[in-house]
């Protein structure tokens, strides 16, 4: 909240309105729990907030041979309008590059973007060399992942 408050020029008023969209039905149930503590947060607040759309969990699940996607995966918007609309992304897999980030950097990380200078900025970080690194190199699949 304190992001979004600093990132307004102007005093605060009116309400805040809030789009949540993307989780799923993963069997981990990690987007039920995200989604919990998000609405949790949401209702900690002392500032107007309202729910305008919620397409999570079990509602923005679909089942395809036993497995769990989500129907839409992100939402654009339309900052003239005010339009909300389907964003397609041509590569719908998990963007390992960022997801480490967060490991790299040895702690917690609230945000890589910076929405003033419009950029994706990761702070420094510090990097251990891995152990018998030489040694799980040279093991295969299977074996790495019993």
């Amino acid at each position: 909240m304190s992001s979004i408050k600093a990132f307004s020029d102007h005093a605060q008023c009116g309400r805040l309105e809030v789009h949540l969209v993307g989780g799923f039905s993963d069997d981990r149930q990690l987007s039920q729990k995200l989604t919990q503590q998000l609405l949790n947060e949401f209702d900690r607040q002392d500032d107007d907030i309202h729910l305008v759309t919620l397409c999570v969990t079990e509602l923005n699940d679909r089942e395809e041979n036993e497995n769990h996607f989500p129907i839409i995966y992100g939402i654009a918007v339309n900052v003239r309008t005010a339009e909300i609309y389907r964003a397609s992304f041509q590569d719908r897999g998990p963007e390992e590059e960022l997801r480490a980030a967060r490991a790299l950097t040895g702690g917690p990380m609230v945000s890589i973007y910076d929405a003033r200078a419009e950029q994706l900025r990761i702070g420094p970080y510090s990097w251990t060399p891995f152990p018998h690194l030489d040694f799980w190199l040279q093991q295969d699949d299977k074996h790495i992942l019993e």
